[in-house]
């Protein structure tokens, strides 16, 4: 049984404040498709829920400046619904699209599937690729923009301090990338993945610029840098394939749980990583 006190803030300012005065204790609920299930374990005893699913500030879709900007806790199914996401941002409209079944995709949100610091972070490849920022609030710190690249620490673990709230998501169109994404599972629906790849190039007769990022296959969600920087200006060739996938196992650290073996995920990253890039490059 939760120990466990509910609070439902007015605001974004009143949530600030009670995050503030539960620092520790706090626990931010919108989807509670991450929260609920680690109640029913066990594995969250006690807390004070503080329920933002009905902030407007942190709601929607827009454009700020040269930005797509997504509040934090725009759902999934939001996402999918978006023309600006599947015209603009087409590798997250894609993972969006493979993200468990229609009931969660319309509870579970963008800033919840970050929070929860998983490797297996679905939303977390494709924003790696789109290059994006995370905005944090809190009453003490204010507002602080931190990339993506740098908000994982460790598997669960996150740079949000207890009393912060991820409040938006931002990004740049990347009108002349191509971009493929992948999700490998045990099943079609419904599951963790086993690995996933995103990957988005700008091509002209080489490759201009080439962003990978890959989940379930680390620690925490990763971009493949040392990768990216060999295929740039790069054609792509059988010997630069293979090249470039030694060097992108090189970056990866997989283990063996009930899913899979470190040593199927090598294999499964690698052909992946192939796939993609004679696609992008075709």
């Amino acid at each position: 049984m939760i120990n466990s006190e509910y609070l439902k803030p007015a605001d974004l300012q009143e949530a600030l404040k009670f995050a503030h005065q539960f620092a520790g204790r706090a626990r931010f609920a919108a989807g509670c498709t991450n929260i609920l299930p680690d109640i029913h374990s066990g594995k969250l005893k006690e807390c004070v829920l503080i329920d933002i699913s009905d902030l407007k500030e942190l709601m929607g879709i827009s454009r700020e400046d040269n930005f797509i900007s997504l509040g934090s806790i725009t759902t999934i199914q939001e996402l999918l619904n978006s023309e600006i996401i599947r015209n603009e941002a087409p590798v997250l409209w894609e993972a969006a699209s493979r993200f468990a079944d229609p009931v969660v995709r319309n509870r579970a949100t963008v800033g919840g599937n970050l929070a929860y610091g998983s490797p297996a972070s679905d939303m977390s490849v494709p924003l790696l690729v789109l290059d994006a920022i995370v905005c944090l609030q809190s009453k003490e710190k204010g507002i602080r923009e931190i990339p993506l690249r740098g908000f994982f620490t460790g598997p669960g673990k996150t740079v949000l301090s207890p009393s912060e709230i991820i409040v938006k998501l931002k990004f740049q169109s990347l009108p002349d990338f191509k971009f493929y994404y992948a999700k490998f599972g045990k099943r079609n629906a419904m599951a963790i993945s086993v690995a996933s790849l995103a990957v988005g190039a700008r091509l002209g007769k080489t490759i201009d610029e080439a962003r990978i990022a890959l989940g379930a296959l680390a620690p925490t969600p990763v971009r493949a840098w040392k990768t990216e920087e060999f295929l740039k200006g790069k054609r792509i060739e059988s010997k630069v394939l293979e090249e470039a996938s030694e060097l992108l196992l090189s970056e990866i650290n997989p283990i063996s749980d009930i899913r899979a073996s470190r040593e199927y995920r090598l294999e499964l990253a690698r052909s992946m990583f192939f796939r993609a890039l004679n696609q992008i490059t075709s």
